[in-house]
């Protein structure tokens, strides 16, 4: 019975082809050991891109929800720390200014008026504060400072004053000065109208509106500058009515520590939702990664005999290729 042989040429062909079967092999087979994932990806998904497309948006979507609320949760706790200085500088000021008041000392209520302006200063400038190149108390006009410098509001309210004779027309000035569309919101704003809503997560927003002319913080402001208006000379020559102006400064900054700290407790809300925000996206990813790990991941163990395997058929292969170079017809017959 004859016997179907191949040529030399052919078999040298059928050897290099088995060759890069198998060097093809063990490189895929070396990438799946040292990541863990399937190189053919193809292959895995029967061509059915859809569910690993998917997975992969979403991912992309909570990596920018990431990024925002990392930096609107920075903004928010800047902002509370603004807030927080007013506060404190605030209600020490205004307990001192009634201490003040009651104790009938001149000397004493002038150096509150020196103190009144140095706090007033440190209220404006955390009005003013930034992260980065943000102004914080700005709204949309992110670019610009929220307040003016102080002295251009208390030159204002040196005009609106100049006609009072005692400490209540004084606050009575004060009061229509900061209440008027023509007094603080337009020569002390200059900032925006105030942010809208930031998406955070899947149906979720964070509201960071606080502006530097609101309710609450124009109130904390008035009182500072009130008191401010004692080292100014304000009512010079009565002592009896700079008490009383020191009295009503005191007040009007206890009355605002109320409203102060609702906004504060406002904002700190915002900043409790941007955490949870912040922790149910990074569950979502992770969940995800897993889904993501079950269609793509291979054994590793089943890999790695694969890859010893394929590292044995090479080896030998590579020996009979050498065997077959050496053969000669001396050595046949």
């Amino acid at each position: 019975m004859s016997q179907l042989t191949i040529g030399d040429r052919a078999q040298s062909l059928i050897l290099s082809r088995r060759n890069e079967t198998l060097k093809d092999s063990i490189q895929s087979l070396s990438h799946e050991s040292v990541t863990g994932l399937i190189r053919d990806t193809t292959e895995r998904v029967k061509g059915d891109f859809v569910p690993l497309a998917g997975i992969e948006a979403t991912l992309t979507q909570l990596d920018a929800y990431r990024s925002v609320t990392a930096e609107t949760g920075m903004i928010a706790n800047h902002m509370q720390l603004a807030l927080t200085s007013i506060a404190d500088s605030a209600a020490t000021l205004g307990s001192s200014l009634l201490a003040a008041a009651s104790s009938n000392s001149p000397s004493r209520i002038n150096t509150l008026g020196l103190d009144s302006t140095q706090r007033l200063n440190g209220a404006m400038a955390a009005l003013n504060a930034r992260m980065g190149d943000r102004s914080l108390f700005a709204g949309v006009a992110t670019d610009s400072s929220a307040v003016a410098p102080p002295e251009t509001m208390m030159i204002a309210l040196d005009a609106a004053v100049s006609g009072a004779i005692s400490s209540a027309d004084v606050e009575d000035a004060v009061n229509a000065w900061f209440t008027d569309p023509a007094g603080f919101e337009a020569v002390v704003y200059q900032g925006g109208t105030p942010l809208g809503p930031v998406p955070i997560g899947p149906d979720q927003q964070a509201q960071l509106d606080v502006t530097a002319v609101d309710p609450a913080i124009v109130s904390m402001i008035k009182g500072l500058a009130m008191a401010s208006l004692l080292q100014r000379g304000v009512l010079a020559g009565s002592d009896v009515a700079r008490a009383d102006l020191a009295k009503r400064a005191g007040e009007s900054l206890a009355s605002s520590q109320t409203a102060f700290a609702e906004l504060g407790a406002r904002l700190g809300t915002t900043e409790a939702g941007i955490v949870n925000a912040g922790v149910q996206n990074d569950a979502q990813k992770a969940a995800l990664e897993t889904a993501r790990l079950g269609l793509l991941s291979v054994d590793p163990y089943e890999t790695a005999a694969k890859l010893q395997e394929a590292q044995t058929q090479l080896e030998t292969l590579f020996a009979i290729t050498a065997r077959m170079s050496r053969l000669s017809l001396v050595n046949f017959l």
